[in-house]
């Protein structure tokens, strides 16, 4: 137990406690300052009613001080119990993502391989153009129905070329957010 001596409203005490020398004084400094504020209000209360004031200011503070402490505890409870909805549904879109992404890259790999079906179907379409084109030249109408063709396969092909690369950025948008969400889920695990 520790002696501490501080002066309140005029008057010196001695306080025995176990707290520390430095807490003691702040708060005997508080009180003081507390009835100090009390007596410049009211400066015709006597000193039992203004102690007797100030006493009631104070323990009015400290009621306030719990109720708030006792809201930010259930604050604090409905924060935790919200914590653990959030990573059940973070886990729930992580794997949902990954789903999409293996359904993403599925397609992905089927438009490729049609695109190859495709290239070796216009190479394949060019050559009889070319030899039908050659082996008999009949008219301008022919070449230009043939053209028509070439062109009407190259478009196909380009158009396959644009669907490949819009299946790409997919599957690479899919990697991103199933990453970013991975990094998520493991932030969240971690912080448990």
């Amino acid at each position: 137990m520790k002696t501490v001596s501080v002066t309140i409203d005029g008057v010196d005490y001695k306080i025995v406690g176990d707290r520390n020398e430095a807490q003691i004084v702040k708060i005997a400094k508080y009180i003081d300052s507390k009835l100090s504020e009390i007596r410049n209000l009211a400066p015709n209360l006597g000193k039992v009613d203004s102690t007797i004031l100030t006493s009631i200011n104070i323990v009015d503070e400290l009621f306030e001080n719990r109720d708030k402490v006792g809201e930010l505890e259930k604050e604090l409870k409905s924060m935790k119990e919200g914590y653990s909805n959030t990573t059940e549904d973070v886990e729930k879109e992580f794997d949902s993502v990954l789903k999409k992404l293996e359904i993403a890259e599925n397609k992905a790999t089927e438009s490729e391989k049609e695109i190859e079906r495709l290239k070796s179907l216009i190479e394949e379409k060019e050559k009889e153009a070319i030899d039908k084109i050659s082996s008999s030249i009949e008219t301008k109408a022919t070449d230009e129905e043939a053209e028509k063709k070439i062109k009407a396969l190259e478009m196909k092909l380009k158009d396959m070329e644009k669907k490949v690369a819009v299946a790409e950025s997919m599957a690479t948008e899919f990697q991103n957010k199933a990453y970013n969400l991975q990094l998520n889920y493991e932030e969240l695990k971690n912080k448990k």
